[in-house]
């Protein structure tokens, strides 16, 4: 004799209550199926007719915008360092001071030697002013005397003529003339060479020297303040530091890091294009970034550069977006996903992805019709994760495609859809269909489709 456990017969009573329910005939109000009995709830979502995108995704990598490596210029002991890694600085901020009183105490020197270039170049000018200005006296007064003689020899010729002067005193007169005449072009030649072009003046020399002096020492001067200038390393751009490579105390030496400063705002996403994908893509070209480690997140660009030249060893070609990054949660060396637009229709009748299966006859997928599964066999278009386009008969917008079916589900079925956001009808497997229906996810698409 079998002895049956009180919990084993109320479960078995349960089971029992359960298939009579689900077989017997509904009542009136009850949902909708044939002749009143029973209908399977279903998932389903309404075909539309709409824009669609179809995109093929690539591996992807972030990287700055700038990258800089700060180094030293000059050889001196690290006074102050100024942040830590993770820290934004803005362009101009002093990072890094390195020692400059050697360069100082250089630059006094050389002040002092520029002040005594600039004192003995003031002498010699006021030298040769006063050289030229005594030539140029000399010169006024010699033209003077030979203009007076000129016209005094004139009316002693006309006098003579006249019987008023005698030819001896004419005679005087034009030696007296050219006498006068001989000093003016000594004196011109004398103003020439004491002029700022002349080459024949000591104190012209001495100015030219002069100056050359000065300008060697402010030459010097301007070359320490240069070197003075160069042990304040500053950030060149708006960024983050990255990297911190001294402390204060560190020797520092020409040509040794001492900061990294990255620009992350925007940032680049580099992405590499193989050959049989380069019809697609061209400056310009959108394309859509997610990263895995951000999730739910998206962000939204297009080609800004794109390389004609295969990265080195490899036969892909490298297509760079630039995207806004305010609040930086892309991050230099961050694995992305870039999914690039390979074509776009603009009104395509459509139907929710997870509808669409395969069989070995090809694709199809389960519509409600009259209330009950109808299998519709279909050629597909573009798709995407969310939508398919699709050809078939009895297809059209408003039509009722179930999602997610079991793979129970025969045509013919009385079917209810479920309201939004409803489960899986009968816990079914997603992606299912009827016997021997192969999941969407395994689809080939046709030619062209990827």
């Amino acid at each position: 004799m079998t002895h049956v456990s009180t919990k084993s017969a109320g479960a078995l009573t349960l089971l029992a209550a359960v298939a009579l329910s689900a077989c017997a005939p509904h009542q009136a109000g009850g949902p909708p199926g044939g002749a009143g009995g029973f209908s399977i709830p279903v998932s389903a979502q309404p075909m539309k007719r709409g824009p669609i995108e179809q995109t093929f995704t690539v591996n992807a990598t972030v990287a700055p915008l700038q990258h800089a490596v700060l180094s030293s210029v000059v050889s001196g002991t690290v006074l102050t360092v100024n942040g830590q890694i993770g820290q934004r600085v803005s362009k101009g901020d002093l990072l890094v001071k390195i020692d400059d009183s050697t360069l100082q105490a250089q630059l006094s020197q050389n002040d002092a030697l520029l002040v005594a270039a600039q004192a003995h170049y003031a002498s010699a000018q006021a030298n040769a002013s006063g050289t030229m200005s005594s030539a140029n006296a000399g010169l006024t007064s010699a033209r003077s005397a030979a203009e007076t003689a000129d016209a005094t020899l004139r009316r002693d010729i006309a006098l003579l003529k006249q019987g008023y002067v005698s030819q001896q005193a004419v005679d005087q007169q034009q030696a007296a003339t050219a006498a006068a005449d001989a000093a003016l072009r000594s004196a011109e030649v004398q103003a020439t060479n004491s002029s700022l072009s002349g080459s024949g003046s000591s104190a012209l020399a001495d100015l030219r020297n002069a100056k050359a002096a000065v300008t060697s020492a402010s030459a010097a001067s301007a070359l320490i303040q240069a070197q003075i200038a160069q042990t304040n390393v500053r950030a060149p751009f708006d960024g983050i530091i990255v990297s911190r490579g001294v402390d204060p105390g560190t020797l520092a030496a020409p040509g040794s890091p001492l900061m990294v400063v990255d620009q992350l705002d925007p940032v680049y996403v580099n992405a590499g294009i193989s050959g049989d994908q380069l019809k697609y893509v061209r400056g310009g070209t959108p394309v859509t970034i997610t990263v895995g480690s951000v999730p739910g997140r998206a962000w939204h660009g297009s080609v800004e550069y794109f390389n004609l030249s295969a990265e080195p060893g490899t036969v892909t070609y490298m297509a760079r977006m630039k995207l806004a990054n305010h609040d930086l949660k892309l991050r230099g060396g961050m694995v992305a996903q870039a999914a690039v637009v390979q074509d776009r229709k603009a009104n395509a009748l459509l139907a929710p992805t997870a509808s669409v299966y395969q069989t070995d006859e090809g694709y199809a997928m389960f519509i409600i019709a009259d209330g009950k599964a109808a299998v519709v066999p279909v050629e597909l278009g573009l798709q995407n994760d969310q939508w398919t386009e699709v050809t078939g008969k009895g297809l059209a917008p408003n039509v009722q495609a179930i999602l997610n079916h079991a793979a129970t589900l025969q045509p013919g079925t009385p079917v209810q859809a479920l309201p939004a956001g409803g489960g899986p009808p009968g816990g079914g497997p997603p992606g299912g269909g009827p016997p021997g229906a192969k999941p969407k996810g395994t689809a080939t698409p046709k030619a062209g489709q990827h």
